[in-house]
């Protein structure tokens, strides 16, 4: 496929406002999930979840909880390389393991520092060791999945795009309310994972945008 750009991606002015209000919208849930309103709101949602959501969303969210894991996330990943290394699209494969590594180095160093504790009650799952805010599910979902799903989107006709744009968008959602049906996250690590990665995906699309003018450039 090359390296030519491609029609159908948001302008620089889309991305950098998802970029500033992802950076916002994080901020803003950093500071304030340990007050009121947003505790009180990851306090509802989780007794809810505990006690009265039906069982079948249970099994509904395990799935998704699978895919937005490690081991979903390396299977795609590795064919996603494995398809971009086949087309010698070597900026796009830098785009997506910016997107994809990146993610969740920063999510990683991010829990480190915020260290705050997952629900300590109503988790039908093993919870994991790490810490929750904010949740890498979900900013996988955003990030990961939203990478991929513009490197595929790109090689689709234009009449197709954005049907597939709907089914990659309600993937990344259910991806991160999996994660709260599951109590293995709050509400409040779940906005803010997605917030991160869309802040973090409309980097890596700026970024990539930038090289392919300047490639194009020193071409003429």
């Amino acid at each position: 496929m090359g390296e030519r750009a491609r029609p159908g991606l948001p302008s620089h002015g889309v991305l950098l406002a998802v970029l500033l209000g992802g950076v916002v919208a994080f901020a803003a849930l950093a500071l304030g999930y340990a007050h009121d309103p947003l505790e009180s709101i990851d306090a509802e949602v989780l007794a809810w979840t505990s006690t009265d959501m039906p069982t079948w969303l249970e099994w509904l969210a395990r799935p998704f909880s699978w895919v937005g894991g490690w081991i979903g996330l390396t299977a795609l990943g590795g064919v996603a390389a494995f398809v971009l290394v086949r087309e010698r699209a070597w900026l796009d494969l830098a785009f997506f393991l910016a997107a994809f590594v990146g993610t969740q180095w920063v999510v990683t160093l991010l829990k480190a520092s915020f260290d705050r504790a997952r629900p300590d009650v109503g988790s039908v799952v093993t919870l994991p060791g790490s810490p929750a805010f904010p949740s890498g599910h979900a900013a996988a979902g955003a990030a990961s999945f939203g990478a991929l799903a513009i490197l595929l989107a790109e090689r689709l006709p234009r009449g197709a795009r954005m049907r597939f744009w709907v089914v990659a968008a309600a993937i990344g959602v259910a991806i991160g309310l999996s994660r709260i049906a599951l109590n293995v996250h709050f509400v409040t690590d779940v906005v803010a994972g997605w917030s991160l990665g869309l802040a973090w995906l409309a980097a890596c699309l700026l970024a990539r945008d930038g090289l392919r003018r300047k490639a194009e450039r020193s071409r003429r």
